[in-house]
């Protein structure tokens, strides 16, 4: 058999997760504090708490998620999340944002940036949010996107088994995958409606045919109902920023330019 939570992190590899490709060198001196999370975007995910702060640099995954957990119940100081993300699992990602809603914390990117899941899920959750000099806040799609579904490829539960699936498995996968797949689509409905802020801007850039890794404006961030948010200056301008993946700002009211 293969579980929900299995068939969830496949879906999430479908389009939500960061390409595994990587280029670059996400790695830049900051004299803050945010400078403990500047490590590559694929290197191993840590997890700590330093002073009011709680300090996480990786992957998203239902293990990182229950660290940052356990954390955060240990450590009542802690009043914001310093993160540095790919993205990564939906449903862990839904679970972080939802510990950052209820204790109320803010949300700080540093390093090269927060992605995926960390953008549609952490980010929005925190009270004030602070985007650091040189950091990206990146979306690529959502449980909202359409043919999301329909693009899940059957070839990559072959590990499981080994083998090619038969054509009762195939059945069985395809059932726990529609479910599964309503399952998160309605908990990220209910997610965003808690937070006051349009699930749109998870599919906007695809909505305007961007078939791209997108950015927004501060102001148009607000538009979306996501507010408190601080960025630099010259956030999203050509040029900025050291994000190991190709980008574009993408405008509310249409069209969008290469970062």
């Amino acid at each position: 058999m293969i579980g929900r939570a299995a068939i969830g992190l496949l879906l999430a590899g479908v389009a939500l997760t960061a390409p595994a490709a990587l280029a670059g060198d996400a790695r830049q001196e900051r004299p803050d504090a945010a400078a403990d999370v500047h490590h590559d975007a694929w290197a191993e995910t840590t997890v700590r708490t330093r002073g009011p702060a709680l300090l996480f640099t990786g992957r998203i995954s239902p293990e990182s998620v229950a660290r940052a957990r356990g954390l955060l119940d240990a450590s009542p100081q802690v009043r914001e999340v310093v993160i540095e993300s790919p993205g990564g699992d939906v449903g862990a990602g839904m679970d972080f944002g939802e510990m950052i809603l209820a204790r109320g914390l803010d949300v700080r990117v540093a390093g090269w940036g927060c992605m995926s899941s960390c953008a549609n899920y952490v980010f929005p959750a925190g009270r004030r949010k602070t985007i650091e000099a040189g950091s990206l806040v990146l979306w690529h799609g959502s449980m909202l996107q359409e043919g999301l579904l329909e693009s899940f490829d059957l070839s990559k539960v072959k590990r499981p088994f080994d083998r090619p699936l038969n054509r009762r498995e195939r059945r069985m996968v395809l059932r726990t995958l529609r479910a599964d797949f309503h399952f998160l689509s309605g908990r990220q409905e209910r997610f965003y409606e808690r937070l006051g802020v349009d699930a749109a801007i998870t599919v906007i850039g695809q909505r305007q045919g961007c078939g791209c890794n997108w950015t927004l404006a501060v102001e148009d961030m607000a538009g979306f109902g996501l507010r408190e948010v601080s960025a630099p200056a010259d956030y999203a301008a050509p040029g900025y920023g050291v994000a190991p993946w190709d980008w574009q700002l993408v405008r509310a009211s249409g069209g969008a330019g290469r970062g």
